[in-house]
């Protein structure tokens, strides 16, 4: 809980800001078809398919607002978009698949400006916004509701470019946080490439990188099958 109906257009919030100072380092893994800034135009459905905060049309959004997510580490990144619904082997170990890396790059931007985000990343904050660790740690199938809180939580917080909450992927002593952002029609670029080359994560040094990343979750990618 609390797994229940947005509140009444009435009711208001208070979220807590939270800004990430310009200049800050993010991690994205994408395709290689898109550029590592790029934001997603295409609002996620209502009902299937989508993250967690994915921009949607309901009665609450009269802007499209395209968005995207990243980590505040590479881990974090990692975990949240190749290491969701791993099955555990009888070893305790997990395996990401070719498929899930194939044409996959890792990608660091950076903060072009101050970026102020909502700040879900403990109880007091998600108590703001009438809300419980239900809404950040919620799995997939429950997506389609907490999307439709995060378009109420952004209607509630007209300075906020995002959302910013503890990583389900990556938890721990210290949690990985994750942040959503979404993109202005006519208000500055948001994010800037890093100097870095992104990692082309079905290379073998990406799967390099990928094993040591995640060795101490007993996570390994597997290797290319070859070729008769």
């Amino acid at each position: 809980m609390p797994d229940q109906m947005i509140p009444a257009p009435t009711v208001r919030a208070a979220p807590h800001r939270h800004v990430l100072p310009a200049g800050t380092e993010l991690w994205r893994v994408h395709s290689v078809r898109r550029a590592a800034t790029d934001f997603k135009a295409v609002p996620a459905d209502l009902h299937w398919g989508g993250g967690r905060f994915c921009d949607i049309r309901d009665e609450l959004s009269t802007d499209r607002r395209p968005y995207l997510y990243a980590g505040l580490s590479p881990l974090t990144a990692v975990c949240e978009t190749l290491a969701r619904d791993l099955r555990t082997r009888q070893d305790g170990r997990r395996r990401i698949t070719q498929p899930r890396v194939r044409d996959m790059l890792l990608s660091k931007v950076v903060a072009a400006v101050d970026l102020p985000l909502v700040d879900l990343t403990d109880n007091s904050h998600l108590a703001a916004v009438h809300q419980d660790i239900w809404l950040v740690q919620a799995q997939a199938p429950e997506y389609p509701r907490t999307r439709r809180w995060g378009s109420w939580i952004r209607g509630q917080a007209s300075w906020a470019v995002g959302i910013r909450w503890p990583s389900r992927q990556d938890s721990g002593l210290v949690s990985g946080e994750v942040c959503a952002l979404y993109d202005r029609t006519g208000g500055p670029g948001l994010l800037k490439p890093s100097s870095d080359d992104p990692l082309e994560l079905n290379s073998a040094a990406g799967r390099d990188y990928l094993n040591d990343l995640l060795a101490p979750l007993r996570i390994r990618v597997e290797h290319p099958r070859r070729r008769p």
